[in-house]
C-alpha cells in the first residue's frame, strides 16, 4: 500500500454496539468516523438509537470524547462520501458484500459469516477438508432434542444463529438438563418446534488453545495474538510471530484458511482449539467478527491500527507495527438491573484504558446501556509482561466507580496462570 494519509479519508463504522471503541480507536487515525447501530422497528426505542453519541445541554454533540466520530441514525445517505466501510460484527455480511460490488472497500466476513452462524454447515465444510469434527446432529424441534437427550450422556447443544434464546450448555443427564429444556421450550412457544438445534460431543482438551487475527482471504499477518481467557472476568494475551504458533493452531488454520480464502473473507476472527491426548485439534465454534474479550487488547497494542484497517478493506495484508507485546483484560459487569442504564465514573486519565459497551455521555457523565448484557466495560493495559499489565489494571481497578459493579482483580492471577500453563503444554504438543 502506498503512502495514504488516513486523515483525509472517511470511515463508516457498522456495529450492533459491542464495538463502539473500535470507533473511537479509528479516530486517532481518520479524519471522519461515522458510527451507526441498528434502532429502527415499528415502535423504536431511545436507548438504542442514542449509543455511541455524546450530549451536552440537551443537544447530541458530532464528536465524543473530543474525537471525531459522529453518531448517525442511517448509514445509506453517507455512502457517497465515505472511503471505507467496517462492520464490527455479524449480520452486516451480505450489506458488505453489496458495497464491495459498489465500488465500496468493506472489512466484513461477508459470504464466510455463516462460519459462525450456521453452525451444522460450518462443521460439513470443515469435515470435507478432513479437519477434526466432533460427532455432530442436527434436531429439529424442541421434543426430538429431548427424546434424543434421554438416550445420551455429556453432550453440548448449541444454537446457530438466535443466541440469545439461550447460550450452548452441557448436558449430563436428562434428569439434570430436564428443568432447562422445560424453560427453553416455554420461551421459545410456538418456536419450539422449528428451531434447530445441535448437539455436539463432548471433547476431553489437554488444551484450549486459538487466535485472535485478522486475514485477507486466508493470508495471516506477521503476528497473530494467542490468549486465554477465565470466562467472565478477565483475559491475558500475548503477539507471537505466525510461523511460531503451536502445532495444534498451524494444523487448523492450514485447511480453516482454505474456507477463508474460498470465501473471500476480509476482516477480523477468532478461532477456539481444543487439542486433546491424542493430538487431534477441534476448532469450536469460530468467531466471524470482533472477539470480547481480546479486541480492545490487540487495537491498542497496533500502533499503525487505521493502515491495518484500511489495507484489509482494499483486500491487501498490512502487518502490526507495535511496542508491546503483552495485553490483558479485567471484565467489569453489574448485578443490577436496572432496565437501561448503568452510569459508570473513573478519572479522565484513565480513559484510555477502560473500555465501554455501548456507551453514551451526557454532560460529561458515562453511562453503559445494560439491556440484556450484563458486562458493561473492560480494564485493559498492554506492556512488557502479564505482571505489569495485571499491576496497572489492579491501579485502575481501585478508582472505578458505579452501583454494584463487580470487578474481580484476582482473576487476572488466575488468567496469568491459564496462559502459562496453556503455553507450556501447547510447546510439547
Amino acid at each position: 500500500m502506498g503512502k495514504i494519509n488516513l486523515k483525509e479519508k472517511s470511515i463508516l463504522v457498522l456495529d450492533n454496539g459491542l464495538f463502539f471503541e473500535v470507533a473511537l480507536r479509528l479516530a486517532d487515525f481518520y479524519g471522519k468516523v461515522y458510527y451507526y447501530t441498528p434502532w429502527q422497528s415499528a415502535y423504536p426505542k431511545m436507548d438504542l438509537a442514542v449509543i455511541g453519541s455524546e450530549w451536552k445541554n440537551g443537544k447530541m454533540l458530532n464528536t465524543f470524547d473530543g474525537k471525531n466520530v459522529e453518531r448517525i441514525e442511517e448509514p445509506y445517505s453517507y455512502l457517497p462520501i465515505i472511503d471505507i466501510c467496517y462492520c464490527t460484527d455479524i449480520y452486516y455480511g451480505e450489506f458488505a458484500e453489496l458495497l464491495r460490488t459498489a465500488g465500496i472497500p468493506s472489512i466484513s466476513a461477508g459470504n464466510a459469516e455463516f462460519l459462525e452462524t450456521d453452525r451444522y454447515k460450518t462443521f460439513t465444510e470443515m469435515k470435507s477438508l478432513g479437519m477434526d469434527v466432533p460427532n455432530t446432529i442436527r434436531i429439529i424441534g424442541i421434543e426430538k432434542l429431548k427424546q434424543h437427550l434421554k438416550s445420551v450422556k455429556n453432550k453440548w447443544v448449541k444454537i446457530s444463529k438466535y443466541r440469545a434464546e439461550f447460550e450452548t450448555f452441557h448436558h449430563v443427564e436428562f434428569y439434570l438438563t430436564e428443568p432447562l429444556l422445560n424453560e427453553i421450550q416455554v420461551n421459545l412457544g410456538p418456536l419450539k418446534d422449528i428451531t434447530e438445534f445441535i448437539v455436539v460431543d463432548d471433547i476431553e482438551a489437554d488444551v484450549e488453545e486459538g487466535i485472535d487475527t485478522y486475514t485477507v482471504h486466508g493470508e495471516l499477518p506477521s503476528v497473530v495474538s494467542t490468549g486465554c481467557e477465565i470466562k467472565d472476568t478477565s483475559y491475558a494475551m500475548k503477539l507471537v510471530k505466525t510461523d511460531s504458533i503451536s502445532k495444534g493452531n498451524k494444523k487448523v488454520n492450514e485447511k480453516f484458511n482454505r474456507l477463508l480464502k474460498k470465501h473471500k473473507y476480509q476482516g477480523f476472527y477468532s478461532t477456539e482449539v481444543r487439542t486433546t491426548k491424542d493430538n487431534k485439534n477441534y476448532l469450536i465454534d469460530p468467531c466471524c467478527r470482533h472477539g470480547l474479550p481480546s479486541t480492545f487488547s490487540y487495537i491498542e497494542l497496533f500502533d499503525n491500527f487505521g493502515e491495518i484497517v484500511w489495507g484489509i478493506a482494499n483486500g491487501e495484508m498490512i502487518n502490526p507495527i507495535y511496542k508491546h507485546e503483552y495485553g490483558m483484560e479485567l471484565l467489569i459487569s453489574t448485578r443490577w438491573d436496572s432496565g437501561i442504564q448503568q452510569s459508570i465514573y473513573f478519572p479522565e486519565k484513565y480513559r484510555k484504558n477502560i473500555k465501554l459497551l455501548k456507551p453514551l455521555k451526557i454532560d460529561g457523565k458515562y453511562y453503559v446501556n445494560i439491556k440484556g448484557f450484563y458486562f458493561i466495560a473492560s480494564i485493559i493495559a498492554t506492556g512488557n509482561s502479564h505482571e505489569e499489565c495485571a499491576k496497572k489494571i489492579k491501579e485502575i481497578a481501585d478508582s472505578i466507580k458505579g452501583y454494584q459493579l463487580d470487578i474481580k482483580t484476582e482473576g487476572l492471577d488466575e488468567a496469568i496462570e491459564a496462559f502459562n500453563t496453556m503455553e507450556k503444554i501447547s510447546k510439547n504438543k
